[in-house]
Formats: C-alpha cells, structure tokens, sequence
C-alpha cells in the first residue's frame, strides 16, 4: 500500500534492558512493561520493507550491547543501507576493544556515550552502576575506533541537573582533550515531581518575561492573588474595578497583544527556576566558548522556550519509533505510558501506537489515518497545538493538562507540553 510519509529517519529499539539504574530513567517509572530484546526476525523484518533511508538510530530505553545479536544488527544495517548513517547511544559499559572493533568494522559510524560528569563519585550516584569504565570506553572509541574507521563520529551525550550544572564545562574539556567530535546537552524530562526540583528551566516562553520586565513582574506578584480573587468575583458581583484589576488586566491585554497570555502561578512561584534558568545560561556561554577554542560542536538546548517556536524533532527528520516488541509510536515520548511533572503539576502521558511490525505491513501502518492526523498536526504546532506553560488555567487543575489525551483544541493525543517540541529535551535522531 502507498503512503504519502517519506520516511527518512528510522529509530529502533533494540532492547529495554539495562546494566544501569540512571536516577532520571523512564524505565525507573514505568508499569506494566517487561524488559526485554527486540527478536532478531523482527529486526529483518523491518529493515527489509524500508527502501531507504538517511539514518539508522539503533537504541532507545535500554542499553543497546545488552541485546546479544546487536553486532549483527549493526552489520545487516550497513549490508541493507550502505549510504545510510547507522547511529547507537550506549551509556559505554560494555564497550571493550574486541566489540568496538567488530562494531566499527561492522559498519557503525556515529556513537555517543551518555556521561553527566567526569567526577566518578558523582556519576555512580546519578547513572547508579557505572564506574571508570565509562570513560575508558569514550577514550578507546576516539583511538581505536578510529583506526579502523577515521571518520567515526564520537560524541558524549549529558543531561543538565541543578546538582551538576559546574560539572557540565569539565566535560567538554575533556571531550576535547580526548578527541570527541561533539556533546549534546539537553535539560532533564522529569518523570516525578523529585525529578523536577533539579531540573533547570521554567515552562514559562521568554517572551513573557520580556515584555513584562523585572519591575512589572514583581509588581504582578505583589498584586496576583488579589486580582485572581477579584476577577473571580467580577462573575457574581457584576462590574467593578480595583487598582490590582486595572493593572492585571492592563498586563494582561499587553501580552495578548503580542500573542501570549500570562501563567500567573508559574511567573510567580517559578523564580528560583527562573535564576537557575540564568546560570545555566552563564554556563552554556562559557561551553560555547571553550568548545569553540577547542574545535569541537556544542549541541546546547534552549535556554528559556518560546511558544511562538515550536517543532516536532520527529517529523522534521521524518522519523518514526520502533519499540523492541515491534510495536510502531510515532516518537520516543508516546511510546510507552509514564508518568511526567510539567508546568508544576502531575500528567500521565499515555502511549500513542500506530501498528505493529510483527504482524502488519510497515507501509500500510505508515498510511494509518490516525497517524496522518497527528503529523498534520504537528507539521504546525504553533498554530495547531496549545502551549500549556502560558496558560493561566495550567495550574488551576484545568482537565485538559491531567493527561495528553486531549486538548482545548480538540487535538487527541496533544503535544501541549511536550519539553521536546519546545527545544528544552532533546534525543539524537
């Protein structure tokens, strides 16, 4: 069957099992899944109905080298697509010279290896399990990988963390110093509310925070509470006015006129994420500095987000997500129910599945209506999807942000607080 999708960017699972227990893992919060390998069969199975493509990414929630045919993934890969870049992330403790040899001359040519910090104590408390390992494997990678293949791309993927926000310019000193081609940043996507308490950005768009300026933002602080109450009131009492109301609403028609409304609670009780959002801004500069000088790529995130910029990191690089049952999602982030704390407030984010590989046609699950529907509508999602971080019903229990079911635009599922979409997450695809 023909379908108008022009895949161009597979993501495969293949395994959900791990040899770590990292303290941010979506495996950590899950229920109901078992973990396991993706079936060697399936594999074929997949790669045989796709013609072409620009890009073979080979992990997903689990540790790749942990899935015992894994070397014979990568090569039936390269035999299947010899132009295609072949990509694995690995948290690199089971890399050893034999395996990154046969990786290597198997056909791999972009690895990253997840490392938050260089400073091993910290590390065995953040990715529970590693040990120098790691660091071993990221320096073998740079000189023995490239010996068989110098244009093998090595890069370190880190997660930013209020606890590690000054570890993050030692690590790329020492990618540099070891010969890494890039690291890739991205903030953290807290699965509980814990999780969120070290996280380093606000939901709220920068945008917001400009045109209200610091001495406007306070003021709405001071008067906030009053005014919510008295605005409440105006549906009871009929007509009045305040001196809070006049300026809520005066602040309020000024961001409307420029195309975003006003997160009362979130502007208010989010300043410390606020001041944490300006060191890692500080941080990131000096990055960009170091790594500049040093002659290696910073993929840095977004430091504050903007509503009016919004994207889909999967539909830009046509890309869709195999789990390692063989089940299809359209990303990584509807792949599997789990819990999220966003926006200061609790949502279950429910899993969005297109087909099944095992026992569908790759095409006809590609020409599924329901996933027609929801590339169109994340092809614009500034126009098509609600940002929830501006919203002054997000934190007032609107039913809307319990789960990503549905939104106020009739959209099912929503992307309405997807960290992706917005540039703060970020997964190399």
């Amino acid at each position: 069957m023909a379908h108008d999708f022009d895949l161009r960017n597979l993501h495969i699972e293949v395994t959900t099992r791990c040899n770590l227990n990292c303290i941010y893992c979506l495996r950590r919060f899950w229920s109901g899944y078992e973990p396991g390998d993706m079936e060697f069969n399936v594999y074929l199975k997949i790669l045989d109905q796709v013609e072409e493509v620009e890009r073979i990414n080979l992990y997903g929630f689990g540790e790749p080298f942990m899935n015992p045919r894994i070397l014979d993934m990568i090569h039936y890969a390269r035999r299947s697509f010899r132009d295609s870049k072949i990509f694995l992330s690995t948290n690199g403790m089971l890399l050893n010279q034999s395996v990154i040899e046969k990786a290597v001359k198997y056909g791999l040519d972009s690895i990253a290896v997840s490392i938050d910090t260089i400073n091993l104590q910290k590390l065995k408390k953040i990715r529970i399990g590693s040990s120098s390992r790691i660091l071993k494997s990221l320096s073998d990678l740079c000189q023995i990988g490239r010996k068989i293949l110098p244009e093998l791309e090595v890069g370190i993927e880190c997660v930013i963390m209020k606890h590690g926000i000054e570890e993050l310019l030692t690590v790329v000193e020492y990618a540099a110093d070891i010969g890494v081609d890039y690291v890739q940043v991205s903030h953290v996507v807290p699965y509980s509310k814990q999780i969120y308490r070290n996280a380093c950005y606000t939901c709220v768009s920068e945008k917001v925070l400009s045109i209200l300026g610091e001495d406007r933002l306070r003021e709405l602080c001071k008067i906030r509470d009053k005014a919510s109450l008295q605005a409440l009131l105006l549906s009871y009492a009929g007509p009045r006015t305040t001196h809070e109301l006049e300026k809520y609403f005066e602040i309020v028609k000024d961001l409307t006129s420029h195309g975003y409304t006003a997160n009362l609670t979130a502007l208010c009780e989010e300043q410390h994420k606020i001041r944490l959002t300006l060191r890692v801004r500080d941080m990131l500069r000096r990055m960009h500095e170091v790594a500049e000088n040093r002659g290696i790529e910073l993929r840095a995130p977004k430091i504050f987000l903007d509503a009016a910029d919004r994207s889909c990191p999967y539909e830009e690089k046509h890309s869709i997500y195999i789990r390692r049952d063989g089940i299809v999602a359209p990303c990584m982030e509807l792949a599997y129910t789990h819990p999220e704390y966003v926006n200061s407030h609790n949502k279950q984010v429910y899993e969005y599945l297109i087909g099944d590989v095992r026992t569908e046609n790759l095409s006809r699950i590609l020409s599924n209506e329901r996933f027609k529907e929801l590339r169109e509508m994340r092809r614009d999602l500034i126009h098509n999807c609600p940002w929830c971080g501006d919203c002054p019903y997000c934190e007032l229990e609107c039913w809307f942000v319990k789960d990503n079911l549905l939104d106020c635009y009739g959209n099912s599922p929503t992307c309405s607080e997807c960290l992706y979409s917005v540039g703060l997450a970020s997964c190399i695809i």
